[in-house]
């Protein structure tokens, strides 16, 4: 080290070598400045001598730095959300779609789900507590239908609060029925909900706990055209936490890049919707509730997957980089809080059981059913 350099630094803590025989002022505080100082100097000398000590400081300071820079960012993006409310704009209505019924909304301060005029009653997302489940036998499986077979085409779409799926077909549209579904259900689309904490992101929560992502498939069984109600509407509900990197995501995933800013809607490579929908057939919750984005029109069921699915820490990041309406702020959280469920609201866990099926009250259909099963024998 030069000894100009040498010189300044010895300047700043009181002493100077080129000097030897100025005597310093006799005061406590300096002798403890020059103490301090020349101690510092000599450590940072000796270590210096060294490479790996050199490296391993650059190190540590790069990662100082980095992580500063992301807490920065993440306190910029909260405190943005709220200020600027995502200032989504209406935008042409698709003719399949159930969540462009209304626009005027976010999940800020001003125009968040505390504002959202909703029904008081049956409304969506809930807590599911296992304690007060009802098991309820059902006689068939739910069936998946067409589900791996491979769309003409798939778009997605960055709406400004949420990533949405959806897929044309030349031959059969998938379809859902079995279980206690009344009808057929016809897929619609599909949707993502989560948050930049990995402690929350789901809308659903079960026994209190939420999921770094929920994935919401919604079905209908009337004809095509903008909905007006939720009365024929099924949505299917999947959950996600962090595990290992989940293969059947990438194709949707590795493109989410593509449509960072809102309005941005891109076609991509076609795969079979089963990669993105677990194709169960027991054990599944259900309840009545309502769409989750205003109006939030009641009467829609829900059927809830309850074991979560993989995703990766670098997958989930991708979906934190989209961008909502003012094509500023990324999405930081696109979920509706859970709402009351009264007593006399029921939450089932469906499981497969033809025989108890049979033997519940007021199921007229089963015990028909089951006498024609008897006469066979």
């Amino acid at each position: 080290m030069d000894n100009k350099i040498v010189y300044r630094f010895d300047l700043i803590f009181g002493f100077c070598p080129n000097l030897k025989n100025v005597k310093m002022v006799e005061c406590s505080l300096c002798s403890l400045m020059s103490f301090f100082g020349s101690s510092l100097y000599n450590i940072v000398s000796t270590a210096l001598e060294y490479p790996i000590v050199v490296f391993l400081l650059s190190l540590t300071i790069a990662a100082i730095i980095i992580s500063n820079v992301q807490t920065a960012r993440m306190i910029c993006d909260f405190g943005n959300a709220a200020k600027n409310n995502f200032n989504i704009t209406p935008r042409p209505s698709s003719s399949n779609s159930l969540g462009n019924l209304g626009n005027n909304f976010d999940y800020g301060a001003d125009r968040g789900p505390h504002t959202w005029r909703c029904s008081e009653s049956n409304q969506s997302p809930i807590n599911i507590i296992d304690e007060y489940v009802q098991k309820f036998p059902i006689r068939e499986l739910l069936t998946w239908n067409h589900y791996d077979d491979l769309p003409a085409a798939v778009i997605i779409e960055n709406n400004g609060h949420t990533v949405v799926l959806r897929a044309c077909f030349s031959g059969n549209t998938p379809t859902l029925n079995g279980a206690d579904l009344l009808a057929s259900y016809t897929f619609v689309e599909l949707c993502f909900r989560w948050s930049a904490l990995n402690s929350e992101g789901s809308e659903h929560m079960v026994n209190y706990r939420k999921f770094p992502l929920e994935l919401q498939a919604m079905h209908r069984t009337g004809p095509s055209g903008d909905c007006t109600s939720s009365y024929d509407i099924l949505i299917v509900a999947y959950f996600f936490e962090i595990s290992a990197s989940n293969l059947y995501l990438d194709p949707v995933i590795q493109h989410l890049h593509r449509i960072q800013r809102p309005g941005a809607k891109i076609e991509i490579q076609p795969f079979p919707l089963t990669y993105l929908c677990h194709q169960f057939r027991t054990g599944f919750y259900s309840y009545g509730g309502s769409l989750t984005e205003p109006p939030c029109y009641q009467g829609a069921e829900w059927f809830i997957f309850p074991e979560p699915l993989a995703i990766s820490e670098r997958q989930l990041y991708e979906f934190r980089q989209i961008l909502c309406s003012d094509g500023k702020t990324r999405i930081v959280r696109n979920a509706r809080p859970v709402q009351s469920i009264s007593r006399s609201r029921v939450v089932n866990l469906n499981q497969y059981n033809p025989i108890g099926a049979c033997n519940m009250p007021e199921s007229s259909v089963c015990e028909e059913n089951c006498a024609g099963d008897e006469f066979m024998d």
